[in-house]
């Protein structure tokens, strides 16, 4: 046992993970502990508590196991009356020193047909302890080679992700900065129709005050004509007033409302309800701090002296575009 011990140190290996190996595999040979080291790599060096007394009394140990042997004890098997020395695996013929060693065959090779065997296992000799160290050298080295084949791939791996993140994360910042410029626009372009509306509108008013005066110099020119030709003086009448055309009633206003940050509002009052009835409208509609209406063409803010004016004496019938600003 000892010499199995020094031959692990001897390996490269610290005594305290030697020490905690032979305790794992109890005592079950150089072989098993060389393999329980190897699928322990995480094993630390630190000792168990304990286990410093229990190195430093190794020797003892030993020598004390050797002197008890000498003395026969009650039961003690004689020779000839050996039994079972060791477990043989009926399907690839192995022997195994104890069941830990079988059980971890078993799930190495999933080998299931074990029976006890009186044929005993020989200790290592110098050769082959050579020979299993050479093995257990080249698969450490194995092992590690694959660790670091392993850490470089999970490195590649993290990175890949880190990229794929990024890139997801530009693809939706570019996709939010597209739908806010969508918006942008689409604002714009409802600004532009309505000013256009008022234009067109204003336009109107200025081409039909034009016909107006038109009409008034025309029937001037016929009434001084038809007084040259009669030859007799008379009294140049005022002229009449031009007859202006009959304004149409509205009994409804149409107000189209546009709201900072939002789809133009669009709402149908009754021709007489008062300017402070939209305001009432808007509020209900989560616009609650203090704001101003105007036109957006010509140019005219409403302030409180028009709260109680009708939509009809502003002249906001039949429909008129109404910009909402802030206080």
């Amino acid at each position: 046992m000892s010499g199995d011990i020094e031959t692990l140190v001897g390996m490269g290996f610290s005594r305290v993970k030697v020490q905690k190996a032979w305790k794992a595999v109890k005592g079950a040979g150089l072989q098993p502990a060389m393999d329980w080291l190897l699928e322990h790599p995480e094993v630390t060096d630190e000792p168990e508590e304990g286990d410093s007394d229990k190195g430093n009394s190794l020797g003892a140990s030993t020598t004390e196991t050797t002197t008890a042997a000498a003395v026969p004890e009650d039961g003690e098997i004689k020779d000839g009356e050996q039994t079972a020395q060791s477990l043989i695996c009926n399907d690839c013929q192995k022997l195994f020193r104890d069941a830990t060693s079988a059980e971890r065959h078993a799930i190495k090779t999933q080998h299931q047909n074990f029976s006890e065997s009186i044929q005993v296992i020989k200790p290592l000799t110098e050769e082959e302890k050579k020979q299993k160290l050479a093995e257990l050298k080249a698969r450490l080295a194995e092992k590690r080679a694959k660790d670091s084949q392993t850490s470089v791939e999970d490195q590649k791996q993290a990175e890949r992700l880190r990229r794929k993140a990024g890139q997801d994360m530009s693809s939706v910042k570019e996709e939010l900065e597209a739908k806010e410029m969508k918006k942008v626009m689409e604002a714009k372009k409802r600004e532009k129709e309505l000013d256009r509306i008022a234009k067109a509108n204003i336009k109107a008013k200025i081409e039909q005050d034009k016909l107006e005066r038109q009409a008034k110099r025309e029937a001037a020119k016929r009434s001084a004509a038809q007084e040259t030709s009669s030859g007799a003086p008379t009294t140049t009448p005022a002229p009449a007033p031009a007859s202006r055309p009959v304004k149409p009633e509205y009994n409804e206003a149409r107000l189209q409302i546009r709201v900072p940050n939002g789809p133009p509002l669009t709402q149908t009052f009754p021709a007489d309800a008062k300017l402070n009835d939209v305001y009432n409208h808007l509020k209900t509609n989560g616009f609650n701090g203090p704001f101003h209406l105007s036109t957006t063409f010509p140019r005219k803010t409403f302030g409180e002296a028009d709260l109680e004016k009708t939509l009809k004496d502003l002249g906001l019938t039949p429909s008129s575009a109404l910009a909402l600003s802030h206080a």
